[in-house]
């Protein structure tokens, strides 16, 4: 004899349509790519991931340009961010200048701390917390 389940057939297909839409909603999200990018810096880095574009974008949001000519360096300086973080480094240990001295909110120095907190939000976000730590203007 079969066995009944105690949810009408109705609430079963429903909850089974919500669940879809939710998964495919989170499969769909914009990815940002060559299109979204200042002409140069896709002219520069054609090849770019979508994770790397996302990058350039927030960077931009946070104050600091990404420029065709920086674009590599820019990168390389948010993947070595997140390794530093991943391998145990804080982002107030990492954010001093040659002698030590914690980074400046002007000039390089601020672009610096920028591209760093933009490397957080896009390539490492499960360390945000430490984003306070480069006492951004």
């Amino acid at each position: 004899m079969p066995v009944r389940s105690a949810v009408p057939r109705s609430v079963r297909s429903t909850a089974v349509a919500v669940a879809f839409v939710a998964v495919l909603g989170a499969c769909t999200e914009e990815q940002p790519g060559l299109t979204d990018l200042p002409p140069d810096v896709a002219r520069a880095r054609p090849t770019i991931s979508a994770e790397e574009a996302r990058f350039v974008l927030v960077a931009r949001e946070r104050g600091a340009f990404v420029t065709g000519a920086t674009v590599d360096d820019d990168i390389e300086t948010g993947t070595t961010v997140c390794w530093a973080l991943q391998n145990g480094a804080s982002l107030r240990e990492i954010a001093v200048d040659g002698a030590g001295r914690p980074l400046g909110n002007d000039g390089e120095q601020l672009r610096t701390k920028q591209l760093m907190a933009a490397a957080v939000d896009a390539l490492c976000p499960d360390y945000d917390d430490q984003v306070a730590q480069l006492d951004l203007p």
